[in-house]
């Protein structure tokens, strides 16, 4: 009996050796991403949301109708796909726009002259360019 489970095993491993071994590139790359999420506080979020889901899927129907939770799971669907489906430098970059959100609470309003002076700036600059070509790229998708 004993022999049964150490082949079964066997059997079980190496199959999960050749997978590994097929898909090491890609499995590497979703490590590397949920180590991300975990580490920012994504993947908490996701457990979270996933959870409000779930208890709300056991709801009596009196309480939720079906259109609530497929519109629910949708939400949620399209969650795990975006976080999954970003990387690091993105990551970095909604990061950074985010840092900046916070660190513009005050600011001196702007006319055409002072908007013009801004420009001299090499940090608006860039921060110009990146606009323009996110701009530029969101204008050819949502054609």
């Amino acid at each position: 009996m004993s022999a049964d489970y150490e082949t079964k095993a066997a059997e079980v491993l190496t199959k999960l050796m050749g997978k590994l071994a097929e898909n090491g590139d890609a499995i590497l790359r979703a490590v590397d991403k949920l180590v991300y999420l975990e580490n920012s506080g994504v993947l908490d979020e996701l457990v979270d949301i996933s959870g409000a889901v779930l208890a709300m899927k056991k709801l009596p129907e009196e309480f939720i109708d079906e259109d609530v939770q497929e519109v629910a799971t949708k939400n949620l669907e399209i969650l795990l796909t975006l976080a999954l489906s970003v990387d690091n430098e993105m990551m970095a970059t909604v990061e950074n726009v985010l840092e900046a959100f916070k660190k513009t609470k005050e600011f001196e309003p702007a006319g055409i002259v002072g908007a013009l002076k801004y420009l001299r700036d090499s940090d608006v600059q860039y921060a110009l360019g990146f606009l323009l070509a996110f701009a530029k790229n969101l204008g050819q998708r949502i054609r």
